[in-house]
C-alpha cells in the first residue's frame, strides 16, 4: 500500500470495493508519474482476439491504412466492441468506462515483419468522459505544482498524451487512443508517435472540459485531477460509504485533485456541481445519512459537515451555492 493511502480498519472491510480502494494517493503529493507500459494494455492476446465481436465498421475509418506508418500493415479487420460488449474485450475494469460514459472501442492490429502494434480507439459519451478515463489510467505527472500536465515533453504531439517505450495514450475530444508496442523493442517506439499522429489528424478538434475550471490551480499536483460520475470513481478517490454517496447518478460530473501547500498541508479537494442549490443540499443530507460507520462525524451545521476519517485525518463537506465542496485528508481539525 503506497504512502498516504488510507484504509479502514479490518472490521470495516465489507465488500470488494471497500476493501481495495480508499484514497488513491490522496496525500502522496510528490509521487512520480507512473510510466505507461505494456502491463497497462487492454489488448487481448492473439489467441483471444478471434473470440471477440465480429468485424464491424465502428471508427475503423479513423485508423491508419496499410503503409500510412512506414511498412506497417493491418492484420485482419478491425473489431468493434460497443455497449455491453466491452466486457468481452476487457477482463475486468469495464465498469468505470460505463460509469463515465462508454460507447464503443475499435481495435486494429498492425504488423511489420515479426513485430506487432495494437491500436485501440475508445469513443466516449463526451470529452469529460474521455478525459476521465485518460486521467484515471495515466496518473500523476512530474512537474511544478499549480499547472495542468498536458503532454510528454519532446514528443512533438500537441494533444494531451503520455508516451513511453511500450505504450502511448492520447485524449482528444471524446476519444481516447491507446497504441501498444507489443514487441516491446525500443527501436519500434518511434512508431507509437507516428500512429498517434495519423489517428489524431482525423479526430474532431479538442473539446474543452470546463468542469476542470472548478479546481483551483494553486498548489495543484500535476495530473492528479479526476473526473467522477458515480460510486466507482468516487471510491477510487475516497471511501465515504457504500453506493452513490454524492448522488451523482452518472449525470452530475464531479472533479477532484490532490494539493500541496503550506497553509493546509497535503490534502485533496472534490467539487460536485449540481443543477441548483437545492440539489447540493440534498446531496449533503445524503452524505450525512450514508457515511461509513467508521467515519466519525464531529460537527454539523445546515450547510457543513466535519468528520474524522480512518487514519485520524479530517474532512469537510460544505455546500457552496449549487456545489458540494469536499476538503479531505487535513492534518488539523477545521473550525466548526
Amino acid at each position: 500500500m503506497s504512502a498516504g493511502r488510507l484504509r479502514p480498519p479490518p472490521r470495516c472491510r465489507r465488500s470488494a470495493a471497500l476493501t481495495t480502494i480508499v484514497i488513491a494517493g490522496l496525500l502522496s503529493a510528490t509521487e512520480a508519474a507512473r510510466p505507461v507500459d505494456a502491463n497497462d494494455s487492454l489488448v487481448p492476446s492473439a489467441a483471444e482476439d478471434g473470440a471477440g465481436m465480429a468485424p464491424a465498421e465502428g471508427d475503423a475509418a479513423l485508423l491508419p491504412p496499410d503503409g500510412a506508418v512506414a511498412s506497417w500493415r493491418r492484420v485482419g479487420l478491425a473489431r468493434v466492441y460497443a455497449g455491453p460488449e466491452l466486457y468481452e474485450y476487457i477482463d475486468g475494469g469495464a465498469e468505470v468506462f460505463y460509469e463515465l460514459g462508454f460507447e464503443r472501442v475499435t481495435v486494429q492490429r498492425y504488423a511489420d515483419r515479426e513485430d506487432e502494434m495494437a491500436v485501440e480507439l475508445y469513443a466516449m459519451r463526451d470529452p469529460a468522459a474521455a478525459l476521465g478515463i485518460y486521467l484515471l489510467k495515466v496518473g500523476p505527472a512530474p512537474g511544478p505544482a499549480g499547472q495542468r500536465a498536458t503532454t510528454t515533453p519532446g514528443s512533438g504531439l500537441a494533444d494531451r498524451h503520455t508516451a513511453g517505450r511500450h505504450q502511448l495514450m492520447l485524449v482528444r475530444d471524446r476519444y481516447v487512443l491507446i497504441v501498444d508496442n507489443l514487441s516491446g523493442k525500443a527501436e519500434r517506439a518511434p512508431a507509437l508517435l507516428e500512429f498517434a499522429r495519423q489517428v489524431a489528424s482525423g479526430l474532431p478538434p479538442a473539446g474543452r472540459v470546463e468542469v476542470l475550471d472548478l479546481l483551483p490551480l494553486e498548489d495543484l499536483v500535476q495530473g492528479s485531477e479526476r473526473i467522477i460520475r458515480g460510486p466507482l470513481g468516487l471510491q477510487a478517490f475516497i471511501l465515504l460509504g457504500e453506493g452513490d454517496v454524492l448522488r451523482l447518478d452518472g449525470r452530475t460530473t464531479a472533479v477532484a485533485a490532490r494539493y500541496g501547500g503550506a497553509s493546509l498541508g497535503p490534502h485533496a479537494l472534490l467539487v460536485a456541481p449540481y443543477a441548483d442549490a437545492e440539489g447540493a443540499m440534498h446531496a449533503l443530507t445524503h452524505v450525512e445519512g450514508h457515511l461509513d460507520p467508521e467515519i466519525q462525524l464531529l460537527s454539523r451545521s445546515d450547510t457543513r459537515l466535519v468528520f474524522r476519517d480512518y487514519s485520524g485525518r479530517f474532512g469537510v463537506v460544505a455546500v457552496a451555492g449549487p456545489r458540494l465542496v469536499l476538503t479531505l485528508g487535513l492534518e488539523r481539525r477545521p473550525e466548526p
